[in-house]
């Protein structure tokens, strides 16, 4: 061979070797910064989501549970999302691990390397998929359980590959394949997959008699007698257990079809790699991976709606209550979580009275009504109210009825402290401290619990909560705080203001009035504006102007809510009147009142 043709073939290898660790270089980058950054707060979430403590009790219970081992080392690597782009690291690695293995163990080569980078695309599509399943009874594990779960599926393959030629090699595998997915969930069936295919596309038919029927078999057993059951937490594939719940079907379809892909495309490729086009340009290939990454990045996109969510709770969870009040303004598409924790963040910086009613309550309706509209952020929201009792047993509901979740035993722990409940606080403290990344939040706290002003010092937003705690609180139904407080005049300032603003945002202005002359904000000679706009708002639709002489109102609020009202009446009934009068009036009470979620509008107007 001449030294031309040598130096020919050294460049394409090194051509080909370079544009494939090119594009590894880039998935990996895409993978980091895309869930590190574009993803951050569904990674922080997830993280908040994940109950693991370093307590043997808790790791003996989880090792005995259903899909324990997989579940145990997925939870494990969720703890390190606290920091995301720690934790979008880590997943980054693990998935460019999968493709390195990938174009190893199936002999994928240089021709069509971008193959191997399929089950890596594939397991981050499934990972971006969850959305507002994140917020009812789900396994929070499930994106990384995808991920450990292929690294299993591989080293079964490499396994069966090693004894394929042994019929009674094989048929032990399958069984301890099968038997396996005792605690490693329903991965072992995808191996079972790759096996039965494999046998088939090589024309193994002895070993695919063996492979299939005593795997079905053998799964149905280790199912049924380890009490190993489907849930659609665990995601399994087997149609021997019940269907998943509604809610549950999409992600539950998503995951069984790729599984199904990566195990069939995996065991086909080094059969009919060759009969496409034997040689292909290193850049085709660069160029297909390209491709498959913009896919991604259009395709892995949540709700824009959900991403709001998640930001606030991320800013809340943190204390950074001012980002909270700077970014909310921007939200165009509010849900009821968005509201709750805008609510959040105006009462922690004191701008609830002024600024609760300048956003949009047209509310966008989710997937999962009845858990991100009605009972996501009650435990925040109550503490918030200055209702530490029934945080608490929101909390309590939630660990009992869904999951574990770090959160709920950090708003559990304050709820208690507030309360001046300190050895309650001080037992859910101590499984705080089994935690890597709470433990120092859990330490500072229990420091504190002997002389509780220090740590009151520290985080005053605290103060306000507790200043604002009603002297008997009636029930712990959430019904607004209205229904929920004792009587009007036994409230604290905070708690009083509070409920006038209740009492308009159901536009319950009768009882608004009546209640707004024993209001203590009366006493400081100044109202906020939109105590002024629901007063002077009354006395027009009631025609009754005298009833405004004993307040402290301002002319040009009294000007506004009449120019709203008459621009209204002139106006009523016209095409998109409530986008007209937004754009003319802004947001403001009057235009909640007319316009805001539970406003007497037809569907199309509001």
């Amino acid at each position: 061979m001449s030294d031309t043709k040598k130096t020919g073939i050294l460049s394409r290898i090194q051509k080909e070797t370079l544009t494939h660790w090119g594009l590894r270089i880039l998935f990996f980058l895409f993978a980091w910064l895309y869930l590190g950054v574009a993803k951050e707060d569904f990674l922080f979430k997830l993280q908040e989501s994940n109950y693991f403590l370093f307590d043997h009790l808790f790791l003996n219970g989880l090792l005995s549970s259903n899909s324990g081992l997989i579940v145990l080392l997925s939870r494990y690597v969720l703890q390190f999302c606290y920091h995301p782009l720690l934790g979008a690291a880590i997943i980054a690695l693990l998935l460019s691990g999968i493709e390195l293995i990938a174009n190893r163990l199936f002999s994928i080569g240089k021709n069509w390397f971008v193959v191997g980078f399929l089950p890596s695309a594939i397991l981050l599509y499934l990972f971006n998929s969850v959305t507002y399943e994140i917020y009812d009874s789900f396994e929070i594990s499930y994106g990384i359980c995808n991920i450990i779960g292929c690294y299993y599926v591989f080293l079964l393959y490499f396994l069966y590959k090693k004894i394929e030629n042994y019929p009674v090699g094989a048929g032990i595998l399958t069984l301890v394949t099968a038997i396996s997915s005792i605690w490693m969930g329903p991965y072992p069936m995808v191996a079972l997959l790759m096996f039965g295919t494999d046998a088939l596309f090589t024309k193994k038919y002895i070993n695919a008699g063996i492979i299939l029927p005593l795997g079905a078999v053998f799964i149905y057993l280790s199912a049924r007698y380890a009490s190993y059951h489907v849930t659609p937490g665990y995601f399994s594939y087997s149609l021997l257990h019940p269907w998943p719940i509604d809610f549950f079907y999409t992600l539950y379809l998503k995951t069984l079809i790729a599984h199904a892909i990566i195990a069939v495309s995996m065991t086909s490729v080094q059969l009919y790699k060759d009969r496409l086009l034997h040689k292909i340009q290193p850049y085709a290939n660069a160029a297909v991976g390209i491709i498959l990454i913009a896919c991604l990045y259009i395709k892995c996109d949540y709700p824009k709606a959900y991403g709001d969510e998640l930001r606030l709770q991320h800013l809340a969870h943190q204390g950074q209550w001012e980002q909270m009040v700077k970014e909310m303004g921007k939200m165009k598409t509010p849900t009821r979580v968005i509201a709750a924790y805008r609510a959040i963040a105006l009462m922690a910086t004191d701008q609830l009275n002024e600024k609760i009613f300048k956003y949009d309550y047209n509310y966008y309706r989710s997937t999962f009504p009845h858990y991100c509209e009605e009972m996501a952020y009650y435990p925040e929201l109550m503490l918030f109210g200055s209702m530490p009792q029934i945080s608490y047993r929101w909390c309590m509901e939630f660990l009992t009825d869904t999951s574990k979740k770090l959160y709920l035993t950090q708003s559990m722990a304050l709820s208690s402290f507030i309360n001046e409940e300190y050895n309650l606080a001080r037992r859910y403290l101590q499984l705080l401290q089994e935690t890597i990344f709470y433990k120092d939040w859990a330490n500072e706290m229990i420091s504190c619990l002997d002389n509780p002003d220090d740590y009151y010092k520290k985080y005053p937003y605290l103060v306000k909560i507790k200043a604002g705690i009603p002297t008997i609180e009636k029930s712990g139904i959430f019904n607004g705080a209205v229904t929920v407080y004792d009587r009007f005049n036994a409230l604290p300032n905070i708690t009083a203001n509070k409920r006038l603003l209740t009492r308009l945002y159901r536009r319950q202005l009768d009882e608004f009035e009546y209640e707004v002359k024993r209001a203590p904000m009366l006493r400081t000679g100044r109202l906020p504006r939109c105590v002024q706009e629901g007063l002077i708002l009354k006395a027009l639709l009631t025609n009754n102007p005298h009833m405004l002489k004993n307040y402290p109102l301002e002319k040009d609020t009294y000007d506004y809510v009449k120019q709203f009202k008459d621009y209204y009446v002139k106006h009523h009934g016209e095409k998109d009147l409530s986008k007209k009068m937004k754009k003319k009036f802004g947001y403001s009470y009057c235009y909640y009142f007319s316009f805001g979620i539970g406003a007497k509008q037809n569907t199309d107007e509001k």
